[in-house]
């Protein structure tokens, strides 16, 4: 039970406390969607005393101000262009660049669209015939439907961090440029493509992350970082699958390009020389490498 003394209230619950630390106010809310009352509760990162005066289990040893863990190998720079078809394209100053492809995400987004617009059509119908309890089942239904499809593109998005931040760790990065997709917002496209809501939620998972590694992240404006040429500044051309090509004779991949302009915006500097580079699949269950596209 929860004793609430300055309220006279004792609350039943179910699942394990993990409130370790000294504690902030509760707050109890109820979702509508899940039928069911929540209940959750700040503690303060690093405190090694509770209000109790006894030890908290959330800290080792000595006190923490932050939930760094590790520290950075290195000092190596790297850039993030996000996107859609591929989640995060990833550049190191020492050439190396990684790809995260986002089939889940999409396939996701648009399932869960559908069967949303699906049911937000019989919800509509049940008004003009006078159903509102109907009505209101369904929206219920609807509002538990896209909260499933933001607990899972979530998922998608930490399983992503906590992949390339490790990958960057071990690589030696210590700062990262991180783009945000000002483009998405103002290019024509579908309702996925103008989603910032979730590239809000990747960018936090990323800097959540990085601060666990000790690396420091500054978001950048990656306004035109798609249009130009990384090497010459000259306008490229778009073509299918993701190229672009330079009026000076020679041709990137998009994401390649926008992560190095990034990086450029950044230290004024391009990388020259890139690495092969090494692609994976951002899944449910983790993140796999792509079959025969990594050494």
């Amino acid at each position: 039970k929860l004793i609430l003394k300055d309220f006279g209230l004792e609350i039943e619950f179910v699942g394990r406390l993990r409130w370790y630390g000294k504690q902030g106010r509760l707050e109890i809310y109820y979702d509508d969607t899940e039928n069911a009352c929540y209940a959750s509760i700040p503690v303060e990162v690093g405190v090694e005393v509770t209000r109790t005066g006894k030890k908290s289990k959330w800290v080792v040893r000595g006190e923490r101000k932050s939930i760094q863990v590790k520290a950075p190998k290195e000092i190596k720079v790297a850039s993030i262009d996000l996107g859609i078809n591929v989640l995060a394209s990833v550049v190191v100053d020492d050439g190396t660049w990684l790809l995260y492809k986002g089939v889940r995400a999409k396939e996701d987004y648009f399932y869960f669209q559908k069967k949303i617009a699906e049911v937000q059509s019989q919800a509509d119908e049940a008004r003009n015939i006078g159903e509102y309890e109907a009505q209101e089942e369904l929206n219920r239904e609807k509002r538990k439907l896209f909260k499933k499809l933001t607990r899972r593109l979530l998922h998608l998005y930490r399983n992503l961090a906590s992949h390339l931040l490790k990958q960057l760790h071990d690589q030696g990065v210590s700062t990262i440029y991180l783009g945000y997709p000002y483009n998405i917002a103002q290019e024509k496209g579908n309702k996925f493509t103008v989603n910032l809501w979730s590239y809000r939620k990747l960018v936090n998972a990323i800097e959540l992350k990085a601060q666990e590694y000790g690396m420091k992240v500054y978001e950048v404006v990656e306004y035109n970082t798609s249009r130009y040429c990384a090497h010459h500044d000259v306008e490229v051309n778009r073509h299918p699958r993701g190229v672009v090509s330079c009026p000076k004779g020679h041709k990137l991949h998009s994401d390649l390009n926008s992560a190095l302009n990034i990086l450029k915006k950044a230290i004024g500097t391009v990388v020259s020389t890139m690495k092969k580079p090494l692609s994976f699949l951002v899944l449910h269950n983790g993140v796999a490498p792509v079959k025969g596209c990594n050494p």
